[in-house]
């Protein structure tokens, strides 16, 4: 189990690190239809191209987004990274009671196909931990902190 763990990670690693940045005009018409109905914005995104996955990155304010679309123009992920503090008051309160001694590194608000979590990274030491919470603040699961392609980077 730990070698398929470690050979996914490797993978993951890999795909992230042989992305390449892309001009608009090298989007498939499909993946900028899908971005722009998922963002309902006309904001104009720096592209990053990893295997068949596209990722559009943009800022508004104090937020990071990054869309991650496949090359066929389906959906994959949307996650807006955001200082702590916009995080709501009942998410804040269980960190501070369950996780003791650890420092909460990053925030975000990610829609994905398996739901919409607000996740909380927390860190102790060496351990690491991603939070997921609905988006009405109720606590779902820790899930294991392992590298996703085109994770959200920190602003």
């Amino acid at each position: 189990m730990k070698k398929l763990v470690f050979l996914l990670a490797v993978v993951f690693l890999s795909s992230v690190a042989f992305a390449q940045k892309i001009s608009k005009g090298q989007v498939p018409p499909a993946v900028m239809q899908m971005m722009y109905t998922k963002t309902f914005d006309t904001v104009s995104p720096t592209w990053e191209l990893a295997g068949d996955i596209y990722k559009a990155s943009f800022s508004k304010g104090e937020l990071f987004a990054n869309v991650v679309i496949k090359q066929s123009g389906e959906w994959v992920k949307t996650a807006w990274t955001m200082p702590y503090k916009y995080v709501p008051q009942g998410i804040k309160d269980n960190v501070t009671a369950n996780y003791k001694g650890y420092k909460v590194s990053s925030s975000a608000a990610e829609y994905r196909t398996d739901g919409d979590y607000y996740v909380i990274s927390v860190k102790k030491a060496k351990d690491i931990k991603s939070l997921l919470y609905s988006l009405k603040g109720e606590f779902v699961k820790v899930e294991s902190d392992l590298i996703t392609p085109m994770a959200v980077p920190k602003p």
